[in-house]
């Protein structure tokens, strides 16, 4: 076993090119973490540890925005690339794909560190409270964690009403245990198992807590995991939770410009905060689509056709000419901050989601329309369009998802609508133009096995019981 695990290590190193903080290991071999918990000072520096792995690289730092997007209709890759990403804007995925083993690795690091911090809290002396909130950030972040992994390696709950393979749970830390895939429900069960009791544990935390969990960011979490997972009723009552809450408030249009250039607005709810010294350089997030960096994600002409482009202040604010290639057009959300150009703190949660998750939510419930249609309208408008009116059932759920199109454009949602909601993923004819890397996948229907990742060769290889449980298609 010792044999398998170090060759498993070993492969992540070559791949990832990690350094010793950021490195990330496969649900079998990150169970052995070095961070001392036998002191509750030890604990909050453990704490602080598992919020640094969100902002890895392939994480919230860059790569799961990256997929949520370059997987579907809103951007391309340019022909004019650095190699990155060509396997998710081409889905072209293999077991051994070095984007798919990073990703999973980030994100079970993660969970790793989470899972030490639950499992040693309880037995360190201190004050109780401020154990409560070491454990309840700890669990927030292993559902996070869980919720992410299930919805890149796993088909979306309503394709087999959770019965279908989802990804491995993982409790402990012990590296005898060989985990095997667990089922979709199972891991929407453990997510919202530890969201509610992460709830109860933050129960001290306030609207003002946006960088680290608190009991909001729990149940704007819980707003979209329910909403994923079918059950509209919990997914509402989530939502009602944050949106009661008047502290936190939609950002003004005449704001907007200046959103994303900074952590810390009413609109937030949870924040992976970046300050200067934690800048990845090259690798923050908008480098991969802004000139002088990257430049590699270019704006689809698909995206531009649903925008009004004269009222709509997230056209005229974050949709520009691509610098050195006026007839493209670029992403200018996540232009910088504090002076450093694509330094993003990525706002994982906020108010404007939890607004149209209700709204998705009250249109499929059914008889509640007008409340839908007010939530809707409460962001056009926001935002500088005109109400809709007379709108009701699947127009207005059509209304609903190309509102979420226009707010998320860029964050990572616009797959994950789409594959959710039973769409087909269609480029149309600017999937073969000469300005984009050409790609086998010009459409793909939400039931088509490349949705979604495979199942790492690594982990395979490793894991023998997960060996035959690798997703079709792979």
């Amino acid at each position: 076993m010792k044999k398998i695990l170090k060759l498993s290590v070993m492969t992540f190193v070559v791949i990832l090119g990690a350094c010793t903080k950021q490195l990330s290991l496969d649900p079998k071999s990150s169970l052995n973490t070095t961070e001392s918990l036998s002191t509750l000072e030890g604990v909050n520096s453990a704490v602080i540890g598992m919020y640094s792995n969100l902002q890895n690289v392939n994480y919230y730092g860059r790569s799961l925005y990256v997929y949520g997007d370059l997987s579907a209709d809103d951007v391309y890759l340019s022909v004019a690339n650095s190699n990155r990403y060509l396997s998710t804007f081409q889905r072209t995925y293999a077991s051994n794909d070095a984007d798919a083993l990073a990703i999973w690795t980030a994100i079970y690091a993660t969970i790793a560190r989470a899972n030490n911090i639950i499992n040693s809290v309880d037995k360190v002396s201190g004050d109780q409270g401020a154990k409560d909130l070491a454990k309840g950030q700890a669990l927030f972040i292993r559902a996070l964690g869980y919720f992410d992994l299930v919805r890149l390696y796993a088909k979306p709950y309503n394709q087999g009403n959770g019965a279908q393979l989802g990804v491995p749970v993982v409790l402990v830390s012990d590296v005898s245990i060989y985990p095997a895939r667990n089922t979709v429900g199972d891991v929407y069960t453990r997510v919202i198992s530890d969201l509610t009791a992460a709830k109860g544990l933050l129960a001290s935390t306030t609207a003002a807590t946006k960088v680290t969990a608190s009991k909001f960011a729990a149940s704007a979490l819980l707003s979209r995991v329910y909403l994923y997972k079918g059950d509209y009723a919990n997914s509402i009552a989530e939502a009602n939770t944050v949106i009661a809450n008047t502290d936190f408030q939609v950002t003004a249009a005449a704001d907007l410009p200046t959103f994303y250039s900074a952590p810390g607005a009413a609109e937030e709810i949870f924040t992976v905060n970046f300050n200067l010294i934690e800048s990845q350089g090259s690798d923050n997030l908008g480098q991969i689509y802004l000139k002088p960096g990257y430049g590699d994600i270019r704006v689809s002409p698909n995206l531009t056709a649903v925008f009004d482009k004269t009222k709509d202040v997230r056209y005229t604010s974050f949709i520009a000419p691509f610098v050195g290639s006026p007839t493209e057009l670029e992403n200018k959300k996540f232009a910088g901050q504090s002076g450093i150009q694509g330094l993003y703190s990525t706002k994982v949660l906020r108010l404007s989601e939890i607004i149209l998750n209700r709204a998705e939510a009250e249109n499929k419930i059914g008889g509640q329309d007008a409340q839908a249609l007010a939530d809707l309208n409460s962001i056009k408008t926001n935002r500088g369009l005109t109400a809709l009116s007379g709108v009701t059932g699947a127009n207005l759920l059509t209304e609903i998802l190309l509102e979420r199109r226009r707010e998320f454009m860029f964050e990572g949602q616009r797959f994950f609508d789409l594959m959710r909601n039973g769409l087909t993923m269609d480029r149309g004819a600017f999937c073969t133009s000469p300005l984009a890397v050409s790609s086998p996948q010009c459409s793909l229907t939400a039931t088509d096995p490349k949705t979604i990742l495979p199942i790492p060769q690594a982990e395979l290889d490793a894991n023998p019981a997960i060996k035959p449980q690798q997703n079709p298609g792979y």
